[in-house]
């Protein structure tokens, strides 16, 4: 991994998250050949959040990663109707797009770059791309679902394609804060949208990444390097 982290301001976020850092890593903009987004989860932070995926890191790889306000994306649970989760839940999707706007800036398209979150920041991460289908290089949803009731979750549909986006769910079987039901809810959503969806339970897990998870998303990482 080259490059040096540093930060910029959101400044076309707005509500709740408007003005906060973006914090950038990795391969420098004439360097970058792909992205990757990533969303840290309540209580923690930009930095936390990019020292946890070293893992997956790459020569090439730009990473950017959004702060939230006092560390949380929303305030209730990623069950709660999404009303009641805003105007914090949309500002949160405004932070990944300004990610996304600030990869673009270096030359990095959607399907070079890859997004992904751990718990809230994975709920995010989906939200975004459930509001804003396209082809992406990947979506990594870890330990999360996508937020909404149970009832908006089985009654809502993509208003449009993910072309064949790489989709991975991954979650442990210990983990008290996730739903199975959820995720497989989760899962038929982007299916129904064209998503290539990739369900990963892990026994006798909690609420953590797993290496396999790592490796899966160098997997992609690496694929949209290659592009």
């Amino acid at each position: 991994m080259t490059g040096r982290d540093s930060s910029r301001t959101m400044d076309s976020v707005s509500g709740p998250h408007a003005g906060q850092p973006l914090l950038t890593a990795g391969a420098p903009a004439l360097a970058a050949e792909a992205a990757l987004v990533v969303c840290h989860g309540r209580g923690a932070t930009a930095q936390g959040v990019v020292n946890l995926f070293e893992p997956v890191y790459r020569h090439g790889l730009a990473v950017l990663a959004p702060q939230a306000e006092r560390s949380r994306w929303y305030p209730r649970s990623a069950a709660a109707p999404r009303t009641e989760n805003e105007p914090w839940l949309s500002s949160s999707v405004d932070c990944v797009a300004a990610a996304l706007g600030a990869a673009a800036e270096i030359g990095i398209p959607p399907e070079q770059t890859v997004l992904a979150g751990f718990s809230q920041g994975a709920c995010v991460a989906a939200e975004y791309v459930r509001r804003n289908p396209n082809r992406y290089g990947g979506l990594a949803v870890l330990s999360a679902t996508l937020p909404g009731s149970d009832a908006e979750l089985e009654a809502t549909d993509i208003d449009g394609s993910l072309a064949g986006t790489p989709v991975l769910l991954g979650y442990g079987t210990e983990d008290p804060h996730v739903d199975p039901s959820r995720v497989a809810a989760t899962a038929q959503l982007f299916e129904r949208a064209d998503a290539a969806v990739d369900e990963r339970r892990y026994p006798e897990t909690g609420h953590e990444v797993t290496n396999d998870e790592f490796a899966a998303i160098g997997e992609l990482l690496e694929t949209a390097l290659e592009a």
